[in-house]
């Protein structure tokens, strides 16, 4: 078993880690020669969010070399803490480098090489970090995080959630935009109630003994889908809609740090569904697919 790559896009990395270090506190993370997979298998807290996702190999990483007896795959536990501390040494676009002796400095010109090895018979990850000081000295640091391999039988029942077809898909309103209001709703209830139709209405209501309040969107896109051009569409004007925990929607629009796009799926009092695309949607680098469980409520 062999795993050696530079990671070409830090920056990207570390955005994509620190989104699902919000959620739990580690990730499997699935390496194939293709493509990459991150995935929270949602069983850490009581919101239930999953991620499942993919992103392609050269968008994070080149030099990218992986051998097993496993299809050429390899699956790995990996502390998101430990991981993120890594990363945040190595991202230069933050402007932080943990670990160097003689203190914190800045790094420019950062190259990142990771590779599987063993230190005292455990599979770790070694990060060997090379950049420059902000006076131009260069400079080198070394991390070694403890990983976990998964066995056959622990990959096979790693398996998405499985969903009725959506009733509803749409573009959301800017991420960022809607952590910012999501975040007051969080203050006021802890369930909030996503419902939207055809004609590109989102609301977002939340209600308790004393509150009952919603924010509304308008003409929000809506995406053509194979299901959309098979079935006859529902009358515009019908509302669908899921509850769902405020506090895992929250966790779900950390991924604000990675794209301000993302398209939901709502399954009528089942779940909701949002991808995150890397990139333009028709040509994106990857995808992360959050999983958000409705909630009862009487």
């Amino acid at each position: 078993m062999r795993f050696r790559t530079r990671i070409a896009n830090v920056a990207l990395l570390h955005k994509i880690v620190r989104s699902l270090a919000a959620l739990a506190k580690v990730c499997v993370v699935r390496l194939s020669p293709e493509s990459v997979h991150f995935i929270v298998p949602g069983n850490e807290g009581r919101d239930g969010v999953q991620v499942w996702s993919q992103v392609k190999v050269p968008t994070l990483f080149d030099h990218f070399r992986i051998e097993s007896n496993n299809n050429n795959e390899i699956w790995l536990e990996v502390n998101l803490d430990a991981f993120l501390k890594v990363l945040r040494s190595a991202d230069t676009s933050s402007g932080i480098a943990d670990g160097a002796r003689g203190g914190n400095a800045s790094l420019s010109d950062a190259d990142v090489m990771v590779k599987l090895n063993k230190r005292d018979g455990r599979p770790v990850w070694t990060f060997e970090i090379s950049g420059r000081t902000p006076q131009g000295n260069p400079i080198n640091i070394a991390h070694d995080i403890t990983v976990h391999i998964i066995s056959s039988r622990r990959q096979k029942e790693l398996t998405e959630p499985l969903c009725p077809p959506p009733d509803i898909h749409l573009v959301l309103p800017n991420l960022s935009e809607l952590k910012t209001i999501v975040s007051r709703l969080g203050h006021l209830a802890e369930d909030v109630t996503l419902a939207a139709n055809h004609k590109g209405q989102l609301d977002l209501r939340v209600k308790t003994s004393g509150v009952h309040m919603s924010t509304t969107w308008n003409n929000l896109r809506i995406p053509t889908t194979t299901d959309s051009e098979n079935a006859p569409p529902p009358p515009p004007e019908q509302m669908f809609s899921t509850t769902i925990s405020i506090r895992g929607f929250q966790k779900f629009l950390t991924s604000h740090y990675v794209s301000g796009v993302a398209i939901a799926c709502i399954c009528e009092g089942h779940c909701v569904i949002a991808y995150v695309y890397i990139g333009e949607i028709d040509e994106a680098g990857g995808v992360l697919t959050f999983f958000l469980p409705a909630k009862n409520v009487d």
